[in-house]
C-alpha cells in the first residue's frame, strides 16, 4: 500500500462527490469521487488498484446533482498514484490524469467553476 504525497499539490482539490467509471483491461468498475481537480481526482470503489496502473476514467459532471444532458462525460487516461483501503469492502485510490486535450480540459474546467 503506498500513501498519498505529503507535498504541495500542483492544482487545488475541490470536495466533489460525482459517479465515475474506472476501465481496466476492458473493465468497466463504477466509483465516486472524494475529491477532483485540475490534474487528477481521489475516487472511492470496491477493487483494489495497483500504483502505476493506467485506466481510463470517465467522470459524469452534474448540474445541481443531475448528470447535464448538454454536457458530455469528462473521459480521460489516468495513472494510479496512491491507494489505501477505505473500510472492510472500499478502496481510495489518487488519480493523476495523463495529457486530458485541451476540450477536456476545458469541460473540467468550467464543472469545477460551478461546483464551487
Amino acid at each position: 500500500m503506498t500513501q498519498p504525497p505529503a507535498q504541495q499539490r500542483q492544482h487545488d482539490r475541490y470536495p466533489v462527490r460525482i459517479s465515475c467509471e474506472v476501465t481496466i483491461s476492458g473493465q468497466t468498475l463504477h466509483a465516486e469521487t472524494k475529491n477532483l481537480s485540475a490534474g487528477g481526482a481521489a475516487i472511492a470503489f470496491a477493487r483494489p488498484l495497483t500504483v502505476g496502473e493506467v485506466v481510463t476514467v470517465s467522470f459524469f459532471l452534474t448540474q445541481d446533482g443531475i448528470e447535464d444532458p448538454d454536457r458530455p462525460p469528462f473521459e480521460c487516461a489516468a495513472s494510479i498514484r496512491w491507494v489505501k483501503p477505505a473500510g472492510e469492502h472500499m478502496h481510495e485510490a489518487g488519480l493523476q490524469f495523463l495529457s486530458p486535450s485541451e476540450r477536456q480540459r476545458e469541460l473540467l474546467s468550467d464543472f469545477l467553476k460551478q461546483a464551487t
